[in-house]
């Protein structure tokens, strides 16, 4: 049966995707039964990503669940965090041997805006992740990639779009069996150039690279121009930001602008501005 496996951030809206792609399915394939499975669905607890142990048997009720699921004709979507592309290579697997047509959603939604949703549902009273947490997991997100074969088909869906948007393609290649489209993230936009990509990580990384240096001449508590006009200034914390920290708030930069992308001569600029709103 067709498996369509969502990906995404913590409270990044993948459960609302999920709903909306059962209901295109039931709307457009009224002959199949489409099956959701989910963390909630499974009463697989937040807590459980907390302890390894724990996580390990979260995984194992997930992979159960697809399993019993599993036939020729039925319709499978699959909500959880699906962060660890070996567990989606895993579930790849299963699809294969299936002999069923597969496809990854990745739900595109920037790290700051899931903190945001996370923190409404907190003052809601709502199931919520708590922020240690929720920060670990953002960290540990292996982020889908189409050119690996268990990543693809790979259908990118910022959060700004409609669920319709990629669902005429992703329904052709589950259901028909059509050639496997690329990964949707370059459909969406087709003026992307190989060269926005490296230039996103080359002058992140320059950033990173000056305030790491800047840190180690005793700079800290003290803005730092990171370009050389020096338009784009970084205001230093007084306790010293770790590589790994930096990193890590690159990656999620680069992230956030692959799915909302920048002019290039604004890139360093515009990280300089999100380390500000982090380090405060």
């Amino acid at each position: 049966m067709p498996i369509v496996l969502l990906s995404g951030f913590p409270c990044s809206g993948k459960t609302t995707r999920a709903k909306e792609i059962v209901a295109e399915f039931e709307t457009r394939a009224p002959g199949r039964k489409v099956h959701l499975v989910s963390d909630d669905g499974l009463d697989i607890k937040k807590d459980s990503f907390r302890d390894a142990k724990q996580e390990k048997q979260a995984r194992a009720n997930l992979m159960s669940a697809i399993k019993r699921h599993l036939s020729r004709e039925d319709v499978l979507v699959v909500d959880s965090l699906n962060y660890i592309k070996g567990f989606r290579y895993q579930i790849f697997c299963e699809a294969k041997a299936e002999q069923s047509t597969y496809a990854v959603v990745h739900v595109g939604t920037p790290p700051e805006l899931c903190r945001e949703w996370n923190e409404k549902r907190r003052e809601q009273g709502d199931d919520s992740w708590e922020s240690d947490l929720f920060d670990a997991l953002i960290f540990r997100y292996e982020e889908p990639n189409g050119m690996n074969r268990w990543d693809s088909p790979l259908f990118t869906l910022p959060y700004t779009d409609p669920t319709s948007s990629i669902f005429p393609a992703l329904y052709e290649s589950l259901i028909h069996g059509k050639t496997k489209p690329p990964n949707f993230a370059t459909i969406l936009k087709p003026a992307a150039a190989v060269d926005y990509v490296y230039e996103l990580d080359r002058q992140t990384q320059e950033v990173a690279k000056i305030i790491l240096e800047r840190q180690q001449d005793g700079a800290l508590g003290t803005e730092v121009a990171v370009d050389g006009a020096g338009d784009a200034v970084v205001s230093l914390p007084i306790e010293s930001v770790s590589s790994a920290q930096l990193q890590r708030l690159r990656r999620s930069f680069v992230a956030l602008n692959k799915v909302r992308q920048i002019d290039a001569g604004r890139i360093k600029g515009a990280f300089a501005e999100y380390l500000d709103r982090n380090f405060s």
